[in-house]
């Protein structure tokens, strides 16, 4: 049943920690960890594809997935295939932006458009960055719960901190900061290649705040534009993206920008009562009033007084967000946006191939075929 299966093992990796592991042409999938009460969770598939949707039934939300297709990724000496995953008509549209901005890339090489190739390739990069710096994070979510799990603390639920806490803290404010580098490279693109370069002034802009700036002096916007301007208003995402990243930048760590965040331990309950342990890492909500609040504390004595009431809301804050979910939302809302702006290409996208003859190994582009 399994022998025209592809030949990949895939670890799927799961919102709080959790992991799905499917071995190679196999219907078998087990879940990590073990289950409150010590037991493994399997699950049979029907077909290759039905990975996703069966642990969508279980309602686990999958946040990318490893695959091992060679024995060079089983062994260690190359890494396994790793994408993030969403549940959308184009559940890879990570890679997909990285590939066709890659190849885009290539096309403005071939055309000798300095420019473009420049945005192209860190663009490309940079959504190849942001990719892993949510594997990272997902990872770290891993870690935590494997050191739970390893203690065997009896207690389902409940907050604490030990030594992986801080560290996935960290993970994620990186996270920030190269989600807001790909957000930049964005904005330059459509300050010089949008409607052929009609919006370009004798300052360049480089920066979303600055093409926010310019978009609001603006009165006749294209569609791409205005969605621009739009979700780097008061309640667009990309600002409260921005936001974070200042907060971060200007004020403080993330688990410390108002009082000291924990890790909660949590529970999912799963098929017949069984239940397994995840983690969950909160952020704060409103980093933007946070920030302005963080700005002006000048009196220490009033902050000094504030220290008991700053560790009661460190015990019950529950978070707007958690960590890894937010990456993961961010990390798909940005990839779409790559793709959407990738309509402002002057070319069309373009692979290099390599062609040996007599005289020896040659490159040359070519156009992809639709």
């Amino acid at each position: 049943m399994t022998d025209n299966w592809p030949i990949s093992e895939r670890h799927v990796h799961l919102q709080g920690g959790l992991l799905a592991i499917n071995p190679p042409q196999s219907e078998r999938v087990s879940l990590w960890p073990t289950t409150t009460d010590n037991k493994r969770l399997e699950l049979k598939l029907p077909t290759y594809g039905s990975l996703y949707s069966k642990l969508k039934a279980l309602k686990l939300e999958i946040v990318g997935v490893e695959f091992t297709t060679h024995e060079g990724e089983a062994i260690g000496s190359s890494p396994p295939q790793w994408r993030p995953y969403v549940q959308q008509e184009k559940i890879w549209v990570n890679w997909d932006a990285f590939q066709l901005w890659g190849q885009l890339g290539n096309s403005a090489y071939s055309h000798k458009n300095g420019l473009f190739y420049d945005l192209s390739k860190r663009i490309s990069y940079q959504l190849s960055s942001l990719s892993e710096r949510l594997k990272e994070l997902s990872l770290a979510y891993r870690a935590q719960l494997n050191a739970l799990r390893i203690k065997g603390d009896p207690e389902l639920s409940g907050r604490f901190q030990d030594g992986f806490t801080e560290l996935t803290y960290q993970k994620f404010q990186s996270f920030l900061f190269e989600s807001c580098i790909l957000r930049d490279y964005l904005s330059e693109l459509v300050y010089n290649f949008s409607r052929s370069g009609e919006l370009r002034e004798e300052r360049e802009i480089t920066t979303a705040g600055g093409l926010l700036k310019l978009l609001k002096k603006k009165t006749d916007l294209t569609d791409l534009e205005a969605a621009f301007l739009n979700i780097m208003s008061s309640d667009g995402w990309l600002k409260e993206l921005g936001d974070y990243r200042d907060l971060v930048m200007h004020s403080a760590p993330i688990s410390m920008v108002n009082h000291k965040l924990y890790c909660i331990k949590e529970v999912v309950t799963l098929p017949s009562d069984k239940m397994v342990q995840v983690v969950r890492f909160p952020i704060p909500k409103d980093p933007g009033i946070l920030y302005k609040e963080r700005s002006r504390r000048d009196d220490f004595d009033r902050y000094i007084r504030q220290f008991e009431l700053i560790a009661k809301a460190a015990l019950e804050d529950y978070g707007k967000y958690d960590c890894l979910q937010y990456a993961h939302k961010v990390t798909n809302f940005l990839s779409n946006l790559a793709l959407s702006c990738a309509s402002l290409s002057p070319y069309k996208p373009m692979v290099q191939e390599f062609v040996k003859s007599g005289s020896g190994m040659r490159s040359e582009f070519k156009y992809v075929s639709s």
